[in-house]
C-alpha cells in the first residue's frame, strides 16, 4: 500500500519534506490573478518577481483555490491520501478537496482519502504534514491516523504579525475599518486564528514591542521547550531571526525552522509580515 500527503500551496512546503518509505508529497497550487496576469503558486514561481509585478500592475488582485479536478488527479495516484488544506474559512480549497474525494471514491471505492482542515495556514500545515508522515511510519491504521492528527491540530497555535493589511482587507479576510485604523496609526498587529477565522489580539508600536508581546503570548500558551516552531516570513529574514533568538533565550529546548513564505501566503502576509506556528 502506498501513501500520499497532499498539501495545498498555502502550506509553504514547496521545498519538500523527508517522507517515510512508501510516502510521497504533492503540492496542489492555488493561483494569484491580476488583470491579464496569473501566477500559479507552484515550485517554479518566482515569488519576488510575482509580488513586484502584482504591485506594479495596479489591477485588482484575486486568488483562486485548486479545482476539484486538480485535487482528484493527486488522489488517484495513491492507495491512501491525507490532504491538508488552508482553513476552510479563508478559501474554497477544503471544499474542492472534499468534492474531489467523493469523485475519486466513486471511481475507486477501495481508495482511502482523508481531508484535513488545518483551520490555519503556512507552518501549521507543515506541522500537520510531518505528523501524518510520522504516524504513517509507525504503521498505524488509516482511521487512527486521522483521529490522532485531528487531536494534534487542536493543540497547535498560530500567530502572525503584519505591517500592511491591504490585501487581507481587499480579500475580505479583515474588516476594512480595522485595517484602515491600524494603518493610519502606524501600528503592527498580532493576529491569530479563531475557529479558522482571523482574529486581531494585539496592536503594537515598534518591532521590539511587537516581538515581546508575541513571545509573552507564546509562553503562556504552552511549554515552548517541547515544541517545533515554524517561522515563515515575507522578505523579512531579519525579524524572523530576531524572534528565533528571543524564543531560544526563553526556551532553549525549542526546535525552530525559518522558511520564506511562497506565493499565496506572501501575498496575504505582505512585505515584512511573519507567521508563527507551533
Amino acid at each position: 500500500m502506498n501513501f500520499k500527503i497532499a498539501v495545498d500551496s498555502s502550506g509553504d512546503l514547496h521545498g519538500g519534506m523527508h517522507c517515510a518509505p512508501g510516502v510521497s508529497l504533492s503540492i496542489v497550487p492555488l493561483t494569484l490573478h491580476a488583470g491579464d496576469l496569473s501566477y500559479v503558486d507552484d515550485a517554479a514561481l518566482d515569488v519576488h518577481a510575482a509580488l513586484d509585478a502584482l504591485q506594479a500592475s495596479g489591477a485588482a488582485v484575486s486568488t483562486s483555490c485548486p479545482s476539484p479536478e486538480a485535487w482528484a488527479s493527486v488522489f488517484r495516484e495513491a492507495d491512501c491520501t491525507f490532504a491538508i488544506t488552508i482553513s476552510s474559512e479563508l478559501s474554497g480549497s477544503y471544499r474542492a478537496a472534499v468534492i474531489a474525494r467523493d469523485l475519486v471514491m466513486d471511481e475507486f471505492p477501495d481508495k482511502k482519502i482523508a481531508i484535513i482542515n488545518s483551520r490555519a495556514t503556512s507552518g501549521q500545515m507543515i506541522l500537520l504534514a510531518h505528523k501524518v508522515n510520522e504516524l504513517i511510519a509507525q504503521g498505524l491504521p488509516f482511521e487512527q491516523i486521522i483521529h490522532q492528527v485531528e487531536d494534534y491540530n487542536q493543540s497547535l497555535h498560530i500567530y502572525f504579525t503584519l505591517c500592511s493589511f491591504d490585501n487581507l482587507v481587499k480579500g475580505g479576510r479583515m474588516p476594512k475599518l480595522m485595517g484602515t485604523l491600524v494603518k493610519k496609526l502606524g501600528m503592527r498587529i498580532i493576529g491569530t486564528a479563531d475557529q479558522g477565522r482571523i482574529k486581531v489580539v494585539h496592536k503594537c508600536r515598534g518591532e521590539r514591542s511587537t516581538l515581546m508581546t508575541l513571545l509573552d503570548d507564546m509562553k503562556r500558551s504552552c511549554d515552548l521547550n517541547e515544541r517545533h516552531v515554524y517561522i515563515t516570513h515575507c522578505r523579512n529574514p531579519k525579524l524572523a531571526l530576531t524572534l528565533q533568538n528571543l524564543i531560544l533565550a526563553e526556551a532553549p529546548g525549542a526546535k525552530i525552522t525559518i522558511l520564506p513564505t511562497h506565493g499565496i501566503t506572501s501575498y496575504y502576509a505582505e512585505e515584512q509580515g511573519i507567521i508563527i506556528c507551533y
